[in-house]
C-alpha cells in the first residue's frame, strides 16, 4: 500500500483541529469532498476507473476573490481496470493532476509501462467549492495548481524562421577561416617577413591547426550531438532528460540550440549535429522540399523515433454560435503567429474543410496566451493552437470561461501533410464533457542517412534504456514510449532505428 506523505504540519492536536472544524458551519465536510472528487473522476474516465479507497482532509483556505473554500486532501485511489497514462488518446499525468488539483509531484504510484487493476495511487490534492446560500456546495474548476516548465510549443517555435531557399549558399565559417589563412601567404616584394618566412610561419600554424582539428573530430565522432531547439521549450526538456541519462551511463553527449524545428534541420543538414528534434509535418516538408523548404529539399532526412503528439485545438466560447469548422465563416479567428506551425496547420485545416481564409470576418496572429485572453474577453470568436494538451493557457481560461472544443476530422490532404488523428479525452479541460476528435503533429527524433548505425542505436538506448520506457518528469515527455515509437512517421526510417525498434518490440514483456 502506498504510504502517503502529508506535507502540512498540524499546529494543534487532532482533537482540537476536529473541534475547530466542527464549529465552522460553512465548510464542505470530508465525506462531501470525497464524493465530489469521485464523481469528477467517474465523469472524466467515463466510468469507475479510479476508486477512492481512503480519504482525509488536510486543511482548507478561503478562495481568493469569491465566497468559497479550497480544500486540501490526502487520498488513496485504486485502479479498477488497467490504464496507461502514457497512451496518446487517454488521460495523461497532467490531466489527472488537474482533475485532482494536484501539483506536478502530487501523485505517486504511476508506472512507466502502465498501471494494472488493483494498483494504488497516492494523491495530495485539492478541490475548490463555492456556495450560493452558505449551505449547498458546488465543485468548481481551478487553474493549474503550479506553473510547469514555461515553454513555447514546438508547433509555434519550430516554424519560426524560413530557410534561405533557391540561393547560392553563403561560405561556411570554416571556409572563411581557410581563406583568411591562405591570404596570409600573399606578400609584397621586399616586405617583412619575406615570402619564404611567411610561408614557413603559415605552414607551421596550418599543420598545428590540422592536427588539433583531427584530434577534436575524432572525439566528436564518439559524441552524440542533438539539435534540441530553443531554450525553455519542450524539446529542451527532451534533451535535458537524455543528457542526464547519458551522464549516468558514461556516453558522451552534447546539445545544440536553435530557433526550433527548422533551425534543428539546418544544424542536422550542416553536420553540426547527428540528431534533431522536429515536428512531423516540418520533417515531411523538408524531405520533399515543400513550403518553407522550397528549393532546399533534405532527401537524406531519416526517422529515428516518434516521441509525443501535439494536438491541433480549435477553441470557442460555449455560449457562441460556432459548433463546426464551417461555422467559422464570418467569425473572428486567431490563427497563430505569422510563421508558426499553428498558423500553417490552421490554414491547411480551413482549406481542407471548405472555409477560405477570406471568408473569415477578421483574423489575428497571437501567442496562445494572448489569444486565450482575447477569447476570454470576447474580442475574438475562435482560436487555433497546435500544442501538447492540456495547454496551460487553455486550462486557466477554462477555469473561468465556459469553452467548447470543435472536432477536426481528417482528410487525405491533411494526412499527407503529416497530421494524424487524435482524441482528447473528456475533461482534458474543465467543462469539456465529451471527447474531442482532432488532429495532431508528432514530435520526431530524426537523423541523416549517413549517421553510423552504432550512433543511432546508442541514441535509442538513451531514449529507451534497456529496450524499455524511460519516464521523465514532464507532461509531454511522459508519453514517449516504445509502443508509440512508429506513430505519425511519414519519412524514411534510418535502417538502424528500424532494426532496433523491431528487435525491441519482439522482446517478451518483463
Amino acid at each position: 500500500m502506498v504510504q502517503l506523505v502529508i506535507r502540512l504540519r498540524w499546529l494543534l492536536p487532532w482533537a482540537l483541529a476536529a473541534l475547530a472544524l466542527a464549529g465552522c458551519a460553512r465548510q464542505p465536510d470530508a465525506a462531501f469532498v470525497r464524493d465530489a472528487v469521485q464523481q469528477q473522476l467517474d465523469a472524466a474516465f467515463g466510468g469507475r476507473v479510479l476508486q477512492v479507497e481512503r480519504f482525509s482532509r488536510a486543511g482548507s483556505q478561503t478562495l481568493s476573490g469569491r465566497e468559497g473554500q479550497l480544500v486540501y486532501f490526502n487520498a488513496e485511489l485504486k485502479l479498477q481496470s488497467d490504464y496507461n497514462f502514457s497512451d496518446w488518446d487517454k488521460h495523461n499525468v497532467t490531466t489527472l493532476a488537474s482533475l485532482l488539483g494536484a501539483g506536478p509531484k502530487g501523485i505517486v504510484g504511476l508506472k512507466a509501462d502502465g498501471n494494472q487493476a488493483g494498483n494504488l495511487l497516492g494523491v495530495y490534492g485539492s478541490a475548490a467549492f463555492v456556495s450560493e446560500d452558505g449551505k449547498t456546495w458546488k465543485l468548481i474548476p481551478t487553474a493549474p495548481a503550479q506553473e510547469l516548465v514555461a515553454a513555447n510549443s514546438p508547433a509555434e517555435t519550430g516554424a519560426s524562421i524560413r530557410p534561405r531557399a533557391k540561393e547560392i549558399p553563403e561560405p561556411s565559417a570554416a571556409e572563411v577561416a581557410i581563406d583568411q589563412l591562405r591570404s596570409l601567404l600573399v606578400s609584397k616584394p621586399g616586405a617583412t617577413p619575406s615570402a619564404a618566412e611567411r610561408e614557413a610561419i603559415v605552414t607551421e600554424a596550418a599543420r598545428t591547426a590540422y592536427h588539433d582539428a583531427t584530434a577534436r573530430l575524432q572525439r566528436v565522432e564518439n559524441t552524440l550531438v542533438l539539435a534540441d531547439g530553443p531554450n525553455g521549450g519542450v524539446y529542451e526538456e527532451v534533451e535535458r532528460a537524455i543528457s542526464e541519462r547519458a551522464a549516468k551511463t558514461g556516453i558522451a553527449f552534447e546539445a545544440r540550440n536553435s530557433e526550433g524545428s527548422l533551425g534543428n534541420i539546418r544544424l542536422l543538414a550542416g553536420g553540426s549535429a547527428q540528431f534533431a528534434l522536429v515536428q512531423s509535418d516540418i520533417a515531411i516538408a523538408a524531405l520533399h522540399g515543400r513550403g518553407r523548404f522550397g528549393g532546399a529539399a533534405q532527401p537524406d532526412l531519416r526517422a529515428v523515433a516518434s516521441l509525443f503528439p501535439e494536438a491541433v485545438q480549435l477553441v470557442v466560447r460555449a455560449d457562441g454560435p460556432i459548433r463546426s469548422i464551417s461555422d467559422l465563416k464570418g467569425q473572428r479567428v486567431d490563427v497563430g503567429l505569422e510563421r508558426s506551425g499553428t498558423r500553417a496547420n490552421a490554414l491547411a485545416i480551413l482549406t481542407a474543410h471548405g472555409v477560405p481564409f477570406d471568408t473569415l470576418a477578421g483574423t489575428s496572429g497571437s501567442t496562445l496566451a494572448d489569444a486565450a485572453a482575447l477569447l476570454g474577453a470576447g474580442k475574438i470568436d475562435a482560436l487555433f493552437t497546435t500544442s501538447h494538451a492540456p495547454a496551460r493557457a487553455l486550462q486557466t481560461l477554462a477555469a473561468k470561461t465556459r469553452l467548447a472544443f470543435i472536432d477536426i476530422l481528417p482528410t487525405d490532404a491533411l494526412r499527407e501533410s503529416g497530421l494524424v488523428p487524435l482524441k482528447l479525452p473528456a475533461r482534458t479541460y474543465a467543462g469539456q464533457a465529451e471527447p474531442v476528435q482532432t488532429l495532431a503533429v508528432t514530435a520526431l527524433l530524426v537523423t541523416r542517412a549517413d549517421v553510423p548505425a552504432g550512433q543511432v542505436a546508442a541514441m535509442l538506448k538513451l531514449l529507451f534504456p534497456a529496450g524499455g520506457v524511460q519516464r521523465f518528469e514532464s507532461s509531454a515527455i511522459e508519453q514517449i514510449t516504445m509502443r508509440s515509437a512508429h506513430e505519425g512517421v511519414s519519412i524514411p526510417w534510418h535502417p538502424a532505428a528500424e532494426a532496433f525498434l523491431a528487435k525491441a518490440s519482439a522482446l517478451p514483456a518483463k
